[in-house]
């Protein structure tokens, strides 16, 4: 004997014959399908609609759909943060650099020809070496100019009295800007040292 079939009972609905495949490949007729940009603008649109027809749940999650995908469509085109949007405390971690990490970070190993980031480390060390060259350059000039001033000095019968504290600054400058010269590229840029010792204080 079959069991008698309920009136109310409802039929199990049948899945939809155009149901969406999230993970299928991009159609061939709808080269926008997977461009951030357009996808951006589309839920743009939605969302404005959504707004006019006062539909506030799904405008709000259309705007930040939309807004996700301009992010998608910023770090495709390499894109992304920059110097006016990063966050501050990034940027001063990185200009303070306690820790060394930017400068290990940007070290550049000749040996690695293979490293992906070589280019721009290598130029980031050839700025470094002119800021490093440029202001050897002016210390040499300027300890140069001191020394000249201590003779005129004398020369018109003064007296050049030096502080131990100066002294002291004066010769840890002397070893650091002899080692600098070995490095530099171009020692004509500062005036020729005067006779004798240059870096010999009170000479």
């Amino acid at each position: 004997m079959k069991p008698k079939s309920r009136p109310d009972a409802r039929p199990t609905p049948e899945p939809s014959p155009e149901r969406v495949d999230l993970f299928a490949p991009a159609p061939v007729d709808d080269p926008e399908a997977t461009d951030p940009a357009a996808l951006a603008r589309a839920a743009t649109l939605a969302s404005g609609r959504a707004m006019k027809g006062r539909l506030w749940n799904e405008a709000k999650a259309l705007a930040g759909l939309a807004e996700s995908y301009a992010r998608l469509g910023e770090r495709a085109r390499g894109g992304g943060q920059t110097i006016e949007t990063m966050d501050l405390g990034l940027m001063f971690e990185v200009l303070a650099d306690d820790d060394g990490v930017a400068a290990r970070r940007l070290a550049l190993n000749p040996d690695r020809v293979d490293d992906p980031d070589r280019a721009i480390k290598a130029e980031y060390q050839r700025r470094l070496s002119e800021v490093r060259q440029t202001q050897t350059h002016q210390a040499m000039a300027l300890v140069r100019r001191i020394h000249a001033a201590e003779r005129q000095i004398r020369d018109l019968g003064g007296e050049v009295v030096v502080s131990q504290s100066s002294f002291d600054a004066m010769a840890g400058a002397r070893d650091w800007l002899l080692e600098a010269t070995e490095e530099l590229e171009d020692v004509t840029v500062t005036p020729s040292p005067p006779p004798g010792d240059p870096w010999k204080v009170g000479m």
